[in-house]
């Protein structure tokens, strides 16, 4: 229960009656967001985690979420691929009314885009959006088969984005990371390096730790070290493509749609059960993935157990869970073999079990 207009601490006595109900209760200010970071924390810890099931979808359309903090540009971004002004675009954080189902067709390609700000500027603070930004995340991650994971490129990758991202990895979903107002972190970075070269003119020698300077300004530079700073944050989406872009201008955001075409084939491919068996028996060095203290694992079979996400079953000769350093190196092998672009990759692993001698015989 949430106890309305306590403005001050003097005032939480007015919401002792709401006790007697029996379930907790949390005296709020809506209209100055007092409170509220508790009430969505208690909230948030009884929403269950996204299912991994696999849900129906309807045939021959691929459904992407457009997620992230709030003024990252989502709605610039479902506003330029859509081709149509369909969500309120503000400078303000959550200006997006609610969440808006849009279906186009694309060179015989059908999408239907969510857009999930979702969230009433008025009267909530910055804390109170980040936060329903995420529940907004994981509600439209139950229905998508691609998340765009939207990245305000001036700012980086906060704690929030990670946050989001882990929902999106954890979802199964594909993934592509877009840095959004790439133009804006191009000319930011551009300015710093003009000023730190006029300051280093005016000295004997060049500045120690000088980095970029005019006349050796390299945008490719500039988007190689940031995409090493992203890999290091979000190393738990190693797999997801990076696309920077401008959502506002439209540079390079014609780069998406072949990535989510890619994606949403590659979580529903199928590998056959004899190709993988030949290809983890002649292709993968199996000795390679093992620690040396791990005691030597030995795959037998594998076969795919399902699609959205792909997910293998591996028949090994121990119950015990693979290191997570095998595992990441069968799934290299996996990923350099077979194309799973944007998507992760699942393995369940099952002890085989020994073939029963027969009684009474000779070994």
């Amino acid at each position: 229960i949430a106890v309305n207009k306590i403005d001050a601490p003097s005032q939480e006595a007015n919401a002792a009656p709401f006790h007697s109900i029996g379930v907790p209760v949390f005296p709020i200010t809506a209209e100055h967001g007092t409170g509220v970071d508790d009430l969505l924390d208690a909230a948030l810890a009884h929403v269950s985690a996204v299912s991994f099931i696999e849900e129906e979808r309807q045939p021959g359309i691929v459904e992407v979420a457009i997620i992230g903090r709030p003024n990252v540009g989502k709605s610039t971004l479902l506003n330029r691929m859509v081709g149509e002004e369909r969500s309120i675009v503000s400078p303000m954080p959550g200006t997006t009314m609610d969440n808006v189902d849009t279906e186009i067709t694309r060179e015989g390609h059908h999408y239907r885009f969510v857009d999930t700000a979702g969230i009433r500027r008025k009267g909530k603070t910055t804390l109170v959006a980040e936060k329903l930004s995420v529940v907004m995340a994981r509600r439209a991650l139950e229905r998508c088969d691609v998340a765009l994971l939207v990245v305000d490129g001036e700012q980086g990758v906060t704690q929030g984005d990670a946050q989001i991202a882990s929902y999106a990895e954890e979802s199964g979903r594909s993934v592509v990371i877009v840095i959004n107002k790439w133009d804006l972190a191009v000319a930011a970075a551009r300015e710093a390096a003009s000023r730190d070269a006029a300051t280093a003119k005016g000295k004997s020698r060049r500045a120690p730790g000088e980095r970029y300077k005019p006349e050796s300004f390299d945008p490719r530079r500039l988007m190689f070290d940031y995409e090493k700073m992203i890999r290091a944050k979000l190393k738990f989406l190693s797999y997801a493509p990076i696309v920077f872009l401008s959502a506002k201008t439209g540079e390079h955001a014609e780069k998406l749609f072949p990535l989510i075409n890619q994606a949403w084939e590659a979580r529903r491919r199928r590998i056959p059960t004899p190709e993988l068996n030949r290809w983890l028996k002649e292709e993968v060095d199996l000795q390679r993935g093992t620690t040396p203290k791990a005691r030597p694992v030995r795959i037998y079979y594998v076969t795919q157990a399902k699609t959205a996400p792909p997910t293998f079953l591996l028949f090994t000769n121990q119950k015990a869970p693979l290191h997570f350093s095998y595992e990441r190196f069968l799934e290299n092998q996996l990923r350099a073999k077979f194309d799973f672009t944007a998507t992760p990759v699942r393995f369940v692993q099952r002890l085989r079990k020994r073939d029963k001698k027969p009684s009474g015989g000779n070994e």
